[in-house]
C-alpha cells in the first residue's frame, strides 16, 4: 500500500503577484511522477478550486493565467506517484497567498499621461501647499528636513526668534500621487 506520508511533499518557495496572474514556484523533489497544484479564491479550499497537473519532475515554476485582477488567491501544491496505474498524492503543502494585480493597457497609459501632467498642469489630483511634484514619496521627506535644517540653521545663527523657526519649519506632512504620472505631492504641516 501507498500511503501520503510514503511520498515526499514539496514546499511553495515564492508567489509572485503578476497581471491578472502570478507565477508559483517550489522545491524540486525526486522519486515522484510529477505535481498538482490547486489554487482558489477560498482560503479553506471548499469552493472554486482549480487544479493543474506537471507532469515533468523537471518543472520547478508555473504561470497561472486568466485571473481576476486585484483579487486574492490561495495555492498549494502536492506531489504525485503512480504506482499499478494508480495515481497516489502526497499531503499538500502549506497554502500561499497572492494578490493578483490589475492591467491597465500600455496604450491607454501612454496617451493619459501625453494629455495630462505636462509641465506640472493636468494632475488627477491638486497640487498640496508644498507647491511641487517628486517622483517619490522620499524626495518629499528628503526636501521637508532640508526646509526644517534651513530654519534650524538660521535659528542657531541667530536670524531668526525660536518662536519664527516653530513656525516656519514643518513638523510633518500629509502626500498622494497622481493617478496618471505616478509622482507625488502633499501638503506640509505647521505648528
Amino acid at each position: 500500500t501507498v500511503f501520503a506520508t510514503n511520498i515526499p511533499s514539496t514546499t511553495i518557495t515564492s508567489v509572485k503577484a503578476k497581471s491578472e496572474a502570478f507565477t508559483i514556484k517550489w522545491k524540486k523533489k525526486t522519486n515522484i511522477a510529477g505535481y498538482q497544484i490547486q489554487y482558489s479564491a477560498n482560503s479553506k479550499f471548499k469552493r472554486g478550486n482549480k487544479t493543474i497537473k506537471i507532469k515533468k519532475v523537471k518543472t520547478l515554476s508555473k504561470k497561472i493565467t486568466g485571473l481576476k485582477p486585484s483579487k486574492k488567491y490561495y495555492v498549494r501544491i502536492r506531489t504525485y506517484k503512480i504506482v499499478n496505474k494508480k495515481t497516489y498524492y502526497s499531503n499538500w503543502s502549506k497554502k500561499k497567498c497572492v494578490t493578483t494585480k490589475s492591467s491597465t493597457p500600455i496604450s491607454a497609459a501612454t496617451t493619459t499621461t501625453q494629455t495630462h501632467c505636462t509641465n506640472n498642469n493636468n494632475h488627477s489630483t491638486s497640487c498640496g501647499n508644498i507647491g511641487k511634484w517628486f517622483n517619490t514619496k522620499d524626495e518629499i521627506e528628503e526636501y521637508r528636513n532640508n526646509i526644517s535644517n534651513k530654519y534650524c540653521q538660521q535659528y542657531e545663527n541667530g536670524e531668526i526668534t525660536w518662536e519664527e523657526y516653530m513656525k516656519k519649519s514643518p513638523y510633518g506632512y500629509e502626500c498622494w500621487s497622481c493617478g496618471y504620472c505616478g509622482k507625488w505631492t502633499g501638503s506640509f504641516k505647521y505648528r
